[in-house]
């Protein structure tokens, strides 16, 4: 059955979509994020705040589910301080309401049985008995959290004056110039790494889009796709800069030669067509790293751009809703 037809069978609870793959709402108190996680597979987020010490409550809450819900299948899969990971699966033939009330009402009471209650502090600011639900999507309050509407609607207009305010001031050539900075930091962490430890690691070469992307910031560059253009450029350039610098700390170490010595010499050969056909191999392996590392990198570069940060801004104000747990001040 298609993310929509269930959404649209669950309407009936008072879930609404928030796009093809995730829709929210509340359930015995609890804010909840229902999102699609491969074929029938889906994830609950259940909003909650636990204090630090959750040790032995995921498999708590497990066995409470288990002796609640009989075979109906599911378990607690991430226990974090604001959110429940709770997963199931929708079977090929059963009533997907029926199956999300009882999976809904399972893994609820086991959470109350176990004295973890719903969220009641803003995800936002961290003030207590907040008036609305919205959605989040930060990796630390992800979910249906309860928020107050206020601060949601400050933030929406904070967002909106930033990102205007960068389209009008912002700066290609200053966000180029951090950007070439950052870059160089990713680079050098990277070098470090190969000359210290013989290794290459993929999450390391992340480090150098994302430092890129920082930097650009940083100098108040504008943040739109170009940024995005000269961020993946500088990455790639980063290859040859890489085997340039690693052939001349070679030489360096080789040959009892100091870098700076070094570094000239590598500069009057590595460009001949013989070093660099012999160079091509090695460069066309760290580029593939550099592509995973820009493939790692997306998520962190392409949500610093104004127009995700406005459109996330924006869909906090559009989910926003009663807290069905709010108490009239």
């Amino acid at each position: 059955m298609a993310e929509n037809e269930i959404f649209a069978r669950l309407a009936q609870f008072g879930f609404t979509p928030v796009n093809d793959a995730i829709c929210v709402g509340a359930w015995n108190g609890y804010g909840a994020a229902l999102r699609r996680f491969s074929g029938r597979a889906y994830y609950v987020y259940l909003a909650v705040r636990l204090g630090k010490n959750t040790k032995g409550l995921k498999k708590a809450l497990n066995r409470a589910v288990k002796e609640s819900g009989g075979k109906l299948g599911g378990g607690v899969e991430r226990v974090m301080p604001n959110f429940i990971l709770y997963s199931f699966s929708f079977g090929k033939d059963e009533d997907p309401a029926a199956r999300f009330a009882d999976r809904m009402n399972a893994i609820t009471g086991a959470l109350r049985s176990n004295g973890v209650l719903p969220a009641n502090t803003c995800a936002v600011t961290g003030a207590p008995n907040p008036d609305s639900l919205c959605f989040l999507a930060d990796q630390n309050f992800f979910g249906y959290q309860p928020v107050c509407a206020a601060a949601v609607r400050q933030n929406d207009y904070a967002v909106q004056a930033k990102a205007e305010e960068n389209d009008l001031n912002g700066s290609y050539l200053t966000g180029l110039v951090g950007a070439v900075l950052g870059t160089l930091v990713g680079v050098a962490v990277n070098l470090l790494t190969i000359f210290l430890i013989q290794r290459i690691f993929a999450v390391l070469f992340a480090l150098v889009p994302v430092a890129a992307m920082f930097g650009y910031r940083l100098f108040k560059g504008k943040t739109d796709k170009v940024s995005m253009v000269i961020v993946i450029v500088l990455s790639v350039l980063a290859v040859p800069l890489m085997e340039f610098l690693s052939t001349a700390f070679f030489l360096s170490k080789e040959y009892a030669m100091t870098l700076a010595e070094a570094l000239k010499l590598t500069g009057e050969y590595f460009f001949e067509s013989e070093v660099l056909k012999e160079a091509l191999p090695e460069m066309g392996q760290l580029l593939l790293f550099m592509a995973l590392g820009v493939f790692i990198g997306w998520r962190y570069m392409s949500s610093q751009l104004n127009s995700t940060q406005v459109k996330n801004a924006r869909l906090q104000l559009d989910t926003l809703r009663p807290n069905p747990n709010y108490q009239g001040q």
